[in-house]
């Protein structure tokens, strides 16, 4: 017999961004960072023989986590990947929710007959990782082993073994099952309790069945010079708000910096939008100056209304998506010292300062924070069966 602790990511930029990350790479986020050490000290004082992830970084980087206080090296199998999503990888679960508003049936695997074009089904994508366990369940016979892969693919497997549908795993969550003459048996499901505080799912509700749906948010490319007007609405607006007053606010500039980020990236100038509304306006840049390899953030703001109910992330994590999308490692803005809110934000994103320039009214902060995935995907497996 082996014992097997399956084990869900810590926290990763979908889950944050609210964004579809199947076989997409993206990093932890520094909550997540925060779980996967509440991970290894749970890890620290049990007993673990070997420990296995699949090649994405985000479950890489949780399993680095167990190893390091286990002592022993990561082995990684690509079988254990997240399902693959198809066209849907990296777009915001807002934009597909509207377009495919039954998208949960087929992704809970409910569904069998709808499909994603390039994607791979929950079941396929299960009987793959369970395919991977039982090869890393023969090459263990007698020991513990701890697995790391992603949220559909052992839920799906999880539900076949417990012959009920288990409910959505809690990022860093931990699972005991035992394989045993060519069966799993399930001995507890979706651990969550040294996660405490750092806890995804207590902060999220589109897990709870019946429960309150968080607002899942899409983005519109501004179509210039049609919409040239609501755009400098919201950057005439947001000086006012940031600096308590219209005076030094040049329309002429600001609208010239507009039509040049339109023109560089559609998806540089987007609003955001809740169904039908607009929310909120991205508007992004190459950094220039700061760093010829980041993105720049010249404005991310939503509605007074909206603010303080978490949105924010999903506009920061379509500025990710569309920096890595051309090639940056960065991405950096600039904030107000007294922008108090403001700060706070993105140093919760994980956004560090990295200076400091004279501004019209005072100090501006320059922050930055890094993007770049380091490579794993794709790599062959490492002590893969």
């Amino acid at each position: 017999m082996t014992r097997i602790y399956l084990v869900r990511h810590a926290e990763a930029e979908g889950n944050l961004y609210r964004r579809a990350h199947g076989q997409y790479n993206g990093l932890l986020t520094k909550n997540g960072l925060a779980q996967a050490e509440r991970l290894g000290d749970w890890f620290s004082r049990r007993p673990v023989d070997a420990v296995y992830a699949s090649d994405l970084y985000r479950a890489v980087r949780t399993a680095e986590a167990v190893a390091s206080v286990c002592r022993k090296p990561v082995r990684t199998d690509p079988a254990l990947r997240e399902v693959c999503l198809g066209e849907w990888e990296d777009r915001a679960w807002g934009g597909i929710i509207r377009e495919h508003g039954n998208y949960m049936k087929w992704f809970d695997g409910e569904e069998t007959g709808w499909t994603v074009r390039g994607a791979e089904t929950v079941t396929e994508a299960g009987g793959r990782v369970a395919a991977s366990l039982s090869r890393i369940a023969a090459a263990h016979s007698g020991q513990y082993v701890a697995v790391v892969s992603h949220g559909s693919v052992l839920r799906e497997v999880l539900t076949r073994a417990a012959g009920l549908r288990v409910p959505h795993l809690d990022n860093a969550s931990v699972s005991l099952a035992e394989w045993e003459d060519g069966a799993l048996r399930v001995k507890f499901i979706g651990d969550n309790r040294h996660l405490g505080e750092l806890s995804t799912h207590a902060r999220q509700s589109w897990w709870r069945d019946g429960g309150k749906t968080d607002a899942e948010l899409w983005f519109s490319p501004a179509r210039l010079p049609e919409d040239a007007g609501p755009v400098m609405e919201y950057t005439r607006r947001t000086w006012e708000t940031v600096y308590s007053t219209e005076d030094g606010f040049h329309g002429e500039s600001a609208e010239r910096a507009i039509w040049e980020s339109a023109g560089t990236d559609p998806r540089y100038l987007q609003f955001a939008m809740e169904g039908e509304k607009r929310i909120g306006l991205l508007h992004m840049r190459d950094a220039g100056r700061l760093s010829v390899s980041d993105g720049h953030i010249a404005l991310l703001c939503l509605d007074s209304e909206k603010r303080g109910a978490g949105l924010g992330a999903q506009l920061l994590g379509e500025a990710v998506s569309v920096a890595r999308g051309r090639g940056k490692t960065g991405l950096s803005l600039r904030v107000f010292q007294k922008n108090a809110q403001a700060l706070s934000f993105y140093k919760k994103m994980g956004f560090l300062v990295c200076g400091y320039e004279r501004g019209l009214f005072g100090t501006l902060i320059q922050m930055r924070m890094n993007i770049e995935v380091p490579e794993t995907f794709g790599r062959p497996a490492r002590g893969a069966l």
